[in-house]
């Protein structure tokens, strides 16, 4: 009698911990940045998409596919400062799960960061889960180029950058006024921050 109580929970558990499939077969595709993507019916019909961005509704957090290598600085570092966040694996990419509670809403919103090829990628989604269908979209990229390694130590360069910039803008105090005609500036590229004074 033990035992089959013993098989029926183990049984039970292994039914609560199979992935649930979704037949993407019959999805539409986008084309975001340099990957297509299968976008699930339920957010077909975008409210715009275009190079950078597939964005389903007005508000980007119901659901949006993002390209985001020319701001991934920017983008990363706001993210990072103002989410709850975990590392993950995701349909064998690594990811980064931002997750945050908006309070105008009342709504949880979840961002996945990843790579596809050598190009940096997120989905945004309403709830904290990563969903199936999320799963599904994030197969159907291209295998990222970077190993597990380098793919966190890009977004913690990334990161380090937006804190070096902003901490510059932050202790700056020498913008224009009525008897300065001179700024500062800050730039990041390919050739490490620089920054200096135009007059």
């Amino acid at each position: 009698m033990i035992r089959k109580i013993l098989i029926f929970f183990v049984a039970l558990f292994l039914l609560m911990n199979v992935t649930v499939a979704v037949d993407s077969s019959n999805w539409t595709k986008a084309t975001v940045g340099y990957e297509e993507f299968k976008i699930p019916p339920e957010y077909e019909n975008p409210y715009s998409s275009d190079f950078h961005m597939y964005e389903y509704g007005e508000d980007i957090d119901e659901f949006t596919i993002r390209y985001v290598n020319p701001a991934i600085m920017e983008l990363y570092g706001y993210f990072l400062e103002r989410n709850t966040v975990k590392k993950v694996e995701v349909a064998g990419h690594d990811a980064v799960h931002f997750t945050s509670y908006d309070r105008h809403d009342e709504k949880n919103n979840s961002k996945l960061w990843f790579s596809a090829g050598e190009e940096f990628y997120y989905i945004a989604w309403r709830g904290t889960k990563i969903t199936p269908t999320i799963r599904e979209v994030v197969k159907s990229a291209s295998d990222s180029k970077y190993s597990h390694d380098e793919f966190y130590d890009i977004l913690n360069d990334e990161y380090q950058n937006y804190k070096i910039v902003h901490a510059i803008e932050n202790q700056r105090n020498d913008y224009p006024t009525t008897n300065s005609k001179h700024h500062s500036f800050v730039s990041v590229g390919s050739n490490g921050v620089n920054f200096g004074v135009m007059t």
